[in-house]
């Protein structure tokens, strides 16, 4: 069964970690899908690459989600091309790992501009197009620090913290004309920048130890783990679903 079969699917970050997870299974489930990242090489590739694994129809459009210009002739772009946007997925994020006192007034700007400035002004641009239609579904990629405090990062809690309120918002404004916003609050995925982070710390074992000793399951969560989730809420089976955050977190909220 392809679940997303004829649907047009724009994901930003989708050429790395679970945003290009996603974009390999929606196009396995029959979606044209359109990658957006701003490094042009990587996201080539990625195309490329699930072109080679799914056979579907896949294609790269560069793009810095924080400028508006760029993000308007992006939406522009897909429109001449596929006619409509059916899905929508948010995924372009970043974690700069500083110590809250020594961040800086750049570092704070950077967090909010790609974290939550760019869901709002790739959301903005692309939502018309699904009014006129009166369908779709729009996907926020928030974190489970978006929904639950945690020490160790206050900034990228905030503004994921901002994503999810986005996300709920938007669900109640866009709902009477049948357009879906629901946003998913991964735990602790198992991406290039979290084994960077393992692997550069003092104690590598011990880091990973403590890292999985926070979820209930007992492992961390993998870049399929986030894209099933994704498939659900971009296919019709989740037609009576908006406004949620959606914890997809090994169990690491139930006791919080």
């Amino acid at each position: 069964m392809n679940r997303l079969q004829g649907k047009i699917a724009l994901i930003t970050g989708g050429s790395t970690g679970f945003g290009y997870a996603m974009a390999e299974l929606f196009s396995r489930e029959g979606a044209d899908v359109v990658i957006a990242a701003r490094g042009k090489e990587k996201g080539i590739r990625a195309c490329q690459r699930i072109k080679e694994l799914t056979g579907g129809k896949v294609k790269f459009i560069q793009c810095d989600v924080t400028k508006e210009n760029e993000v308007s002739d992006l939406m522009n772009t897909i429109i001449a091309e596929y006619k409509r946007i059916d899905i929508l997925v948010n995924s372009t994020g970043i974690l700069i790992l500083q110590e809250f006192e020594n961040t800086s007034e750049e570092e704070w700007d950077q967090t909010m501009a790609v974290n939550l400035k760019g869901c709002f002004l790739v959301i903005k641009h692309a939502v018309p197009f699904m009014i006129k239609d009166k369908k779709g579904s729009i996907i926020n990629m928030s974190s489970v620090v978006g929904l639950v405090g945690k020490g160790y990062n206050p900034v990228y809690s905030a503004s994921k913290g901002g994503v999810t309120l986005l996300t709920r918002s938007l669900a109640l404004r866009y709902a009477k004309y049948n357009v879906r916003v629901n946003c998913i609050c991964p735990g602790t995925i198992i991406t290039d920048l979290n084994r960077d982070r393992i692997e550069k710390s003092s104690d590598p074992a011990k880091t990973l130890r403590d890292m999985i000793s926070e979820y209930p399951l007992g492992r961390l969560g993998t870049p399929i783990d986030i894209a099933n989730a994704a498939i659900y809420l971009a296919s019709d089976e989740s037609q009576w679903v908006t406004g949620i955050a959606l914890s997809v977190d090994g169990g690491y909220t139930a006791g919080r």
